[in-house]
């Protein structure tokens, strides 16, 4: 298996983080990276900031991607990195869980805000803080692929009325649809059932 750990980092991070996804073959993910920085760039100038450490785990939220898929599970099993058994039924929603081992093994990322907005940046999780809400909102908006956009954008208007609303937005297109997702991760339906209350309590 590819020595996914065997990297030199700096003291420039960002830089370490585009050689780190060019080393493995992955400069198609740095660049999905880049695009989830100008959309927590867009977040910024809407609410006149974002919270301390989340650009930080938008450059780090993908790293897991670098693994690869036939090698997943033998990696979280190496590296002592917890397994669901709804998860072995698609490995790929591992990435979060493997991106955040490697910011901290690798990259040296300690902040458990930091890891822990890495790590539930796909499914996101009930009383998400507000660096993992930042993260995930700014990843789900950055979607290019056909069938997402019309998704991303309305997310983006439900953040018009706040990050709330637009996590609510997007978990309630998963809600909706789950009958037909490979996987509807119970984080996810706790994140759901969540920001649910929040909306129907106010």
């Amino acid at each position: 298996m590819t020595n996914y750990l065997d990297f030199q980092i700096t003291s420039n991070l960002k830089k370490d983080i585009e050689e780190y996804f060019i080393k493995h073959g992955r400069a198609d993910t740095y660049e999905h990276t880049l695009d989830v920085i100008k959309e927590l760039d867009y977040i910024r100038r809407q609410f006149g900031g974002i919270e301390s450490g989340s650009e930080i785990a938008c450059y780090c939220h993908d790293l897991g991607r670098v693994v690869k898929n036939d090698e997943i599970i033998r990696f979280c099993i190496e590296n002592d990195i917890e397994i669901t058994s709804e998860e072995k039924a698609l490995p790929s929603i591992l990435h979060q869980k493997i991106s955040c081992y490697i910011a901290e093994k690798v990259f040296g990322i300690k902040d458990l805000r930091i890891l822990n907005a890495i790590r539930y940046h796909t499914t996101s999780r009930r009383k998400p803080s507000m660096i993992e809400t930042e993260v995930f909102i700014a990843d789900k908006m950055s979607w290019k692929e056909d069938g997402y956009r019309e998704l991303a954008d309305g997310i983006r208007e439900a953040l018009k009325l706040s990050k709330e609303r637009a996590m609510l937005y997007y978990l309630s297109h998963m809600e909706n649809n789950k009958e037909n997702m490979k996987l509807y991760h119970l984080d996810s339906q706790e994140a759901f059932q969540y920001f649910n209350e929040i909306h129907f309590n106010r």
